[in-house]
Order: C-alpha cells, then sequence, then structure tokens
C-alpha cells in the first residue's frame, strides 16, 4: 500500500502533489498512521516516493523540511464492518438521510482516533502487532459478552477469534482498554452479563473500565430480529445489581469504578446518579456514562457565577430530547429556579417522530421535529436553544435542516450553545433580546 500526497506547499524541493509515499526508513507505509509515527523522530528519515509517471525516487528528508512542505495527504480509508448485529442501529436508520449516516465501520484506527467502538473481531495479527508498536491507546472496544455462542448471536457471524485472547495480547502489550456491553434483554443479562464483567475484570487496570448501555430500537425494524427494549422495572433492577458489583469490583481496583451504567438507566428508573467522583475521568463519556452528572455540575458552576451577577434579567427556551427532559426538570430547572429566580427558562422536550418514541435522546433530534413541537406548544419564550450535541461539523441536525431555516419557520432566533444554556455568551445574546 501507499499513501497519495494530495497538495504540498511551494517550498517543497522533492515532494509533488500526486506522488505515493511508499516506504519511510525502508518500512512500508500503509497510511497515514505510518506517517505520522515514522516522522516523530527527530532524526532525517529517508522517504520512498513513485511519481505519477511511475519512477520511484528516494531522498533523506530531515523534520524542518518534512514540516515545511506541509502536505496534505488522501483521506484515510478505513475498514467496513464485517459483522451483521442484531441490534445495529444504522439499519434501524430511517430512509432518505445523508450518506455517511448508513456506513458501517470497524477499525481499530478509529478506535485509537476518534473513540469509536471497534469489536476486534476480524483483527488480524499483524494489526494487533502494529497496535502495540504504535501503542494506539487507549482503544475502545464492543464486547457484548465473552460467551462465544452468545457473541455469533449478537454480531451475526462465526467468531474465528477469542475475544478474551485478543484483549490479553493488547493489554499485555501495554494498550489500555475501555470495553462496553450494548444490553438486550434475555441474551446477554443475567448469568451472561456476570461472567462477561467477571472476564473483563480480569484485565483491570490494562482495561480499565466496561459500561453497560441499553439496546436502542427505532421504529424502523421491520423485517429485523425482535428485540425487547430494557423496561423501568430491568433497569432497576440493573442498577441495584451494579452497585453490588460495581462496590465489589471497586474494592479491588482501590478506589477506580470499572464497572459504569448509562445515564438513561438512572432516567429511566427514576434514581439519582452516582457522584462525579465515581466516573473518574469519564472515559466512557461518548457511551452515554456521565454525561448528565458533568451537566449538573456544569450548571451548578454556572448558577455560582452568575449568582454574582444579579442584575442579569434573561428568558429562553431549551429544547431536548425525551430523556433530556427528565433531566432538567428533576436535577436542573429547580436549581436555577431557587438560585436565580430572575431568568425565565421555558422547556421544549421533543418527541423524536423520526426515529419513533423509544429514542430520547437530544442528540438525534430532527429540525422537523423541533419544528413540529415547537408550533404545537404554541407562545415560547424566545431565543430557542438547541442541544449542542444535535448538529453535526457542518451544523447541520441529522436531517440536514440548518438552525436557520428553524429561524425562518418560526419566526425566532435560535442559538446553540458549547456546553451549557447558562454559558456567558448565551446569557449575553438572549438577555439582548430580552430587553
Amino acid at each position: 500500500m501507499a499513501v497519495i500526497i494530495k497538495s504540498v506547499s511551494a517550498d517543497s524541493r522533492f515532494f509533488k502533489a500526486g506522488d505515493e509515499i511508499i516506504s519511510i526508513e525502508s518500512q512500508p507505509v500503509e497510511d497515514q498512521l505510518d506517517v505520522i509515527f515514522l516522522t516523530a523522530d527527530e532524526r532525517r528519515a529517508e522517504f520512498r516516493v513513485r511519481r505519477k509517471n511511475g519512477r520511484i525516487l528516494k531522498r533523506k528528508i530531515a523534520p524542518a523540511e518534512f514540516t515545511r512542505a506541509s502536505l496534505e495527504l488522501e483521506q484515510m480509508r478505513f475498514k467496513h464492518c464485517g459483522s451483521d448485529c442484531i441490534f445495529c442501529f444504522v439499519d434501524q436508520m430511517p430512509p432518505n438521510l445523508r450518506d455517511s449516516l448508513y456506513q458501517k465501520d470497524d477499525d481499530y484506527r478509529l478506535s485509537f482516533l476518534f473513540g469509536n467502538y471497534a469489536t476486534l473481531n476480524n483483527i488480524r495479527r499483524p494489526e494487533l502487532d502494529r497496535i502495540i508498536r504504535y501503542n494506539l491507546s487507549p482503544l475502545y472496544v464492543s464486547v457484548h459478552s465473552t460467551q462465544r455462542r452468545i457473541r455469533e448471536k449478537m454480531f451475526g457471524q462465526v467468531m474465528h477469534r477469542d475475544i478474551l485472547k485478543v484483549i490479553q495480547r493488547l493489554v499485555e502489550g501495554g494498550i489500555v482498554i475501555h470495553s462496553q456491553v450494548v444490553l438486550v434483554p434475555g441474551l446477554n443479562d443475567g448469568a451472561a452479563l456476570e461472567r462477561t464483567v467477571d472476564n473483563i475484570f480480569a484485565f483491570y487496570p490494562g482495561c480499565k473500565s466496561l459500561a453497560v448501555v441499553p439496546v436502542g430500537l427505532t421504529r424502523h425494524r421491520k423485517g429485523l430480529e425482535h428485540i425487547r427494549r430494557v423496561g423501568t422495572g430491568q433497569a432497576r433492577q440493573l442498577l441495584d445489581w451494579a452497585k453490588t458489583k460495581g462496590d465489589d469490583c471497586q474494592e479491588k481496583t482501590g478506589g477506580d469504578r470499572f464497572l459504569q451504567m448509562a445515564d438513561e438507566f438512572y432516567l429511566q428508573a427514576g434514581r439519582v446518579f452516582p457522584a462525579s467522583g465515581d466516573y473518574g475521568d469519564y472515559d466512557q463519556l461518548s457511551n452515554g456514562v456521565g454525561m448528565s452528572r458533568m451537566f449538573i455540575e456544569r450548571i451548578k458552576n454556572d448558577i455560582e457565577r452568575l449568582g454574582r451577577k444579579d442584575r442579569i434579567k434573561t428568558g429562553f427556551t431549551v429544547v431536548t430530547g425525551i430523556l433530556g427532559g427528565k433531566l432538567l426538570r428533576r436535577y436542573v430547572l429547580p436549581l436555577v429556579e431557587e438560585k436565580l429566580p430572575q431568568f425565565r427558562i421555558g422547556l421544549l422536550p421533543v418527541k423524536n417522530r423520526l426515529f419513533g418514541s423509544m429514542v430520547g435522546v437530544s442528540g438525534l433530534l430532527s429540525g422537523k421535529d423541533i419544528v413540529r413541537e415547537a408550533k404545537r406548544a404554541g407562545t415560547i419564550q424566545g431565543p430557542l436553544l438547541l442541544p449542542p450535541n444535535c448538529v453535526n461539523h457542518e451544523g447541520k441536525l441529522i436531517d440536514d435542516v440548518l438552525p436557520r431555516e428553524i429561524e425562518r419557520e418560526l419566526g425566532m432566533p435560535v442559538l446553540i450553545p458549547e456546553e451549557s444554556f447558562l454559558e456567558n455568551r448565551i446569557i449575553r445574546l438572549s438577555e439582548g433580546r430580552a430587553r
């Protein structure tokens, strides 16, 4: 393999746009990671490149010269998922959304670079060696179960590798792992879940945490296997079990909370979230673990800061999903009402019609559903504040609606906080509107 250079600085005397980097220091270049790691040394490195005309050239390049070249490399090509998971969210997507939402990836490089969960089911030995050689740590691994029969049922494929041996190889190589179990009632819960936790905990501290998250189900499961969602009763049972199991693990770790449960379980069961210290470094945040506690603590800090500026008067409406509505009503709005009574904050929980009522997270809200709910609610205290996680890097909601289109449709300003609806920028903008 090789990596193609898309563009290069005019200062470069060797590299040209269209060159393929074949090797660095006699080591074949497979992808952009090789370029990053093989040029990390402060010594000169020998590059071999193939020109567009097929001619192969080599040259020793000093670090400063390489930096000046400002190479823009082709986009990394990631591995597609070879599994056919019975709970795969991509298979439950509504039709006619952007193409990227239907792509299935399962790549250890995405796990290292962005914290995506990878299965490691079909990973090759050279890839394991490469992970260890480059110390691609931490990695995030979807385990779901450690029993082969259950794993084959969940992943929809024959297991050619023992996940425990894979994890052992990585941990012995110095790689830190965070793992997850997507809980499917009647399949990998009960005794199977107990066994999975015990098997993975055996690798602590190499395997630093295990998160249990409820299976996500949409209304678009036509033709797919029937799966039960986690009900309120089971959520309570799971939290009771996790408290006992987690305490036992914590005694053995000396303080670290190895077993962590998704926020959704607590919201569904009506239970109080663990203290901030129980989440450690919030390693499972992208998995919906600790996000609510972090938000509550952020709001407390914002309230303390704003409490010293009691002349501020403002008002706005916070848009959220059904689960977020529970969080805000129970934990957040009472704090604001008590400490900042001059603030007029409305709440607009939006029912997800695009994915179905079983999807209550704010990150999957569509622009059309927000507009529909706002019109149905009638008079709304503006401006309207959208959840930061409901827009992508292009500023689009999942149905490609832009915030400015919601503004036009509703005739009111739409703002997107970076983290908290009480941050300075939001207060400043909404205070101006209130006047």
